[in-house]
């Protein structure tokens, strides 16, 4: 098996190690808004980053998320008190997993697109929405982007195959969301968080997206994040529409709105790798008057993963992916070396393993538990390399 398919099948296994004892927790991005209420201008931390959650780390002081009420609670049922305008109707229901905290539907409507947005602009506030920005698109039509408490909704009003439509996405950002950024990470004035991940983040910024790079710049180098050579200004390479057609050769029905203005700046890509080892990327995008903020942690440092300290890496490991929780090795021993070590280390130190084992044909899987905590090692083998992977569910923050 070349090393291709062993990864394959490494993936795989970690797949069925997840779907049984990892539960996901995914939130899908949603478009800016618009100016927020202010925060503190930046944070003035600059001890060494820790990422939240792992072992030894102290806590952390992090930007407040803006313009909500800072509150966590169940997936939000957007759907059900939805406004529909006059001659349009749900073809698309909610159909998203319970408990995520994201959802999407569509609506199509016999309506104009100006009527529809006017419904909305109308409707919305009854329900306590605030209208945070408003966008033309590429599909004859215009996006509304509204905020309720912390939750984030888009209305996507345009044509799809000659049918106007109605698309709406809502987000809830937890308030916990911020806990999760690295220690000492600055932020401008006003940003707000409009999505977040376990190691990805979100915001708009009401700042020109020069004045963002240059505050990432100057502020990265006072506290000793050095920048990877050749990241700056136009890395992105396109402007906001990318590689888009950007509706320019399109035709719509009669009665469409104004093709969106497209803003040919260039996004600005920097990267920075952090006291701790690990690596943040930033994507800036200009945004007519303000910014889009995108953050990526790339996790090199073992310490981030959060695994227990008696829980050994087998020598010679080699690092691949990191996460919040897990790790994956690459290493330069069979599956039944692999085991006997972990067997032996796991047991002296008061790891309990389950009643069964998964084997098969060149992989392996063991739960262990100590306490109240467990984890799960995975090994998937070909010739006298194996992938080696440490999950502790518990362990995700």
């Amino acid at each position: 098996m070349n090393h291709k398919n062993m990864v394959v099948l490494f993936v795989a296994v970690l797949f069925l190690v997840g779907a049984c004892n990892l539960a996901s927790h995914t939130i899908q991005g949603v478009p800016p808004t618009s100016v927020p209420q202010s925060v503190p201008s930046q944070l003035e931390t600059a001890t060494q980053p820790v990422f939240s959650g792992q072992s030894g780390s102290g806590t952390a002081t992090k930007p407040p998320l803006t313009g909500g009420n800072g509150q966590s609670g169940s997936k939000p049922d957007i759907q059900g008190s939805f406004p529909l305008p006059p001659n349009s109707q749900i073809t698309s229901p909610d159909s998203s997993d319970p408990s995520d905290s994201s959802g999407s539907f569509t609506v199509q409507s016999q309506s104009s697109p100006d009527a529809v947005a006017k419904f909305y602009a109308d409707a919305l506030p009854m329900q306590g929405w605030s209208l945070r920005y408003t966008d033309a698109n590429f599909t004859g039509g215009v996006n509304q982007y509204w905020k309720k408490d912390n939750i984030y909704l888009t209305v996507n009003i345009g044509f799809v195959d000659g049918q106007l439509t109605i698309h709406c996405q809502y987000n809830l950002v937890e308030a916990q969301a911020a806990q999760k950024l690295p220690m000492g990470f600055p932020l401008p004035g006003q940003a707000e968080m409009v999505s977040a991940e376990d190691t990805s983040w979100e915001f708009y910024i009401p700042q020109d997206y020069s004045a963002v790079t240059n505050f990432y710049k100057g502020k990265m180098a006072s506290i000793n994040w050095k920048q990877t050579p050749g990241s700056g200004n136009g890395a992105g390479g396109q402007g906001s529409c990318g590689d888009a057609d950007c509706g320019g050769n399109t035709t719509f029905p009669t009665g469409a709105m104004p093709t969106a203005t497209i803003d040919t700046r260039n996004e600005n890509d920097l990267s920075f790798t952090m006291l701790d080892g690990n690596v943040v990327d930033l994507t800036i995008t200009p945004h007519t008057d303000g910014t889009i903020l995108d953050v990526d942690v790339t996790l090199k440092n073992i310490v981030s993963a959060g695994l227990p300290q008696d829980v050994p890496i087998y020598p010679g490991a080699t690092v691949q992916i990191i996460t919040p929780g897990s790790a994956e090795f690459q290493v330069n021993a069979d599956i039944k070396t692999l085991e006997d070590y972990y067997n032996k280390q796991l047991t002296a130190a008061g790891w309990a393993p389950s009643d069964s084992s998964v084997e098969a044909s060149g992989s392996y899987i063991q739960d262990w538990t100590k306490g109240d905590q467990k984890i799960t090692i995975s090994l998937v083998t070909s010739d006298s390399n194996t992938m080696l992977g440490i999950n502790c569910p518990s362990c995700n923050p």
